[in-house]
């Protein structure tokens, strides 16, 4: 327990204003010379100042080796916005009044007015330098079919036979014949490719696969052809 612990402490105490120092005094003399002016800058003065010489009234306005105008610089010309205000004597022109009957002139002006075109924006393709012309491109595309069809009749002309004695109808049984002979080949065919592994490692698996492909193809096609009721050969495909 703190022994210094007393009511009294809580009275407060009377204040006690801080003592004033003493006023500072420098402790050399008050008598060394100085060569300072009064008002004047610092440090030793190095001219001799007369004091008649002074700047007067309007001699700034002379001109001098220094100024502007001595060096050749020409001062613009200003130019007033806004005009001088009216002397006191001079009295505006008053009492003017014009016989023009506005509304009347409005009128005569609006019924003698040539009415303006109305602007439109609209495409005129009447207007075109190419209306009514073919265009090249039809040109193009008609050389392109003719040139298609010609092209046509020299092979028919070619695969046609020179003497109907050539052409020959296939009986009934010869037709047959030849599916059942069709199908067997392409069932013995069909038998060989589904015989093939599926992964296809090596260039002779793919090989065989296509060739076998090719094979079926061809000979669903003739075996397509052969399904007609009537079917014509030629002598020299025999």
């Amino acid at each position: 327990m703190d022994t210094n612990e007393s009511v009294y402490n809580l009275i407060p105490e009377p204040y006690q204003p801080p003592r004033k120092e003493a006023l500072y005094r420098s402790r050399f003399p008050g008598s060394v010379q100085t060569t300072k002016k009064p008002a004047a800058s610092m440090g030793v003065p190095h001219t001799v100042v007369d004091s008649k010489q002074f700047l007067k009234r309007h001699t700034a306005m002379q001109e001098s080796v220094n100024s502007p105008a001595a060096v050749g610089v020409q001062k613009r010309s200003t130019v007033k916005a806004k005009p001088s205000v009216p002397k006191r004597d001079e009295k505006p022109v008053m009492g003017l009044v014009s016989q023009k009957n506005y509304i009347t002139a409005n009128a005569v002006d609006n019924i003698l007015a040539v009415p303006k075109k109305p602007v439109s924006n609209k495409v005129n393709y009447l207007a075109k330098q190419d209306y009514g012309q073919v265009p090249q491109y039809l040109g193009r595309v008609k050389t392109q079919i003719q040139e298609e069809y010609r092209m046509i009749e020299e092979m028919q002309h070619s695969n046609q036979p020179q003497e109907e004695d050539d052409i020959e109808l296939i009986t009934d049984d010869e037709r047959n014949k030849l599916l059942e002979g069709l199908k067997a080949n392409w069932e013995a065919v069909n038998k060989e490719y589904q015989t093939l592994s599926f992964t296809l490692d090596t260039p002779a698996k793919k090989k065989r696969k296509e060739e076998y492909e090719a094979q079926l193809e061809q000979i669903e096609t003739d075996i397509k052809k052969l399904t007609k009721k009537f079917v014509f050969v030629h002598h020299s495909s025999w």
